[in-house]
This record gives C-alpha cells, structure tokens and sequence, in this order.
C-alpha cells in the first residue's frame, strides 16, 4: 500500500493511525533515504503512543527510551553504525525484550543483529514537498 504525504498534518494523522495499531513487543522497521520524514514520524508516533515530553533525533545517542505506564518506547537510529557488531554493545537483550515497542530507522545497518521488524514501512522521498510511505506488514 502506498501512502502520499504531502505535509506535515498529513504524516501526524498517519502516525495517529499507525500508532492504535502498535502493541508491546513491535519492532517497526522505518527505511528510506536522508530527509524522507523517517525521523519526523518516529516523534510524531511516539507522541501518539502516548509520551507527553520531549521526542529527541536519537542520531548520536543511537537510541532514545521513552517509559510510558503500559510499555516503553525505544527510537533507535543506526545510521552512524558501520558494522553490525557494533549494536552488541547496546545491552540488546533489554531493547528487543518483547515489551518494548522498538522504532528503527536505518535497519538495513543492523541486519543479522537485530530482530526482524513486525512492521516496516519505506519513506520515499520524490521532491522537496512529496513523500510517499509504502507500508508492509509482515
């Protein structure tokens, strides 16, 4: 299924759809080039899921958490990851937990390392102003 976002509101109200669909133990694969909104709707989501405070771009921490009453949210970004063995020094084993729901960008970094995704969805980015979203669920 393809998606066209054309602004902002329209990559909140897809974040709201998105997130009544998420439960604990999700990893939600977020591919896509620079600049496609990977980053933007991990924040807009995980306000969605319910987290009232500040939603930081995890690029340099590699992942930020976010502790709700129900589950905590992982935004992970692995985009500065060279090889794949480098994740082994994240505690993994307390991030894929199964009680956490786990956002990715940058996936294809950690492959063979990371758990497969529940959900993954592909940002395309076509011009300045238009993004299109491919979502696959597997």
């Amino acid at each position: 299924m393809k998606i066209d976002i054309t602004d902002l509101s329209k990559l909140d109200t897809f974040a709201l759809d998105f997130s009544q669909n998420l439960t604990a133990g999700e990893v939600v694969y977020l591919k896509g080039d620079l600049g496609a909104g990977k980053t933007t709707f991990a924040q807009l989501l995980t306000k969605h899921l319910g987290y009232k405070g500040r939603v930081k771009s995890p690029t340099y921490a590699i992942y930020e958490s976010y502790e709700l009453s129900e589950f905590t949210i992982i935004h992970m970004d692995l985009y500065r990851i060279g090889d794949p063995q480098e994740l082994y020094y994240l505690a993994l084993d307390e991030i894929f937990d199964g009680e956490n729901i786990v956002i990715v960008e940058w996936p294809e970094k950690g492959l063979g390392v990371i758990p497969d995704s529940s959900k993954s969805l592909q940002f395309e980015l076509q011009n300045s102003k238009n993004r299109h979203l491919k979502l696959d669920i597997t």
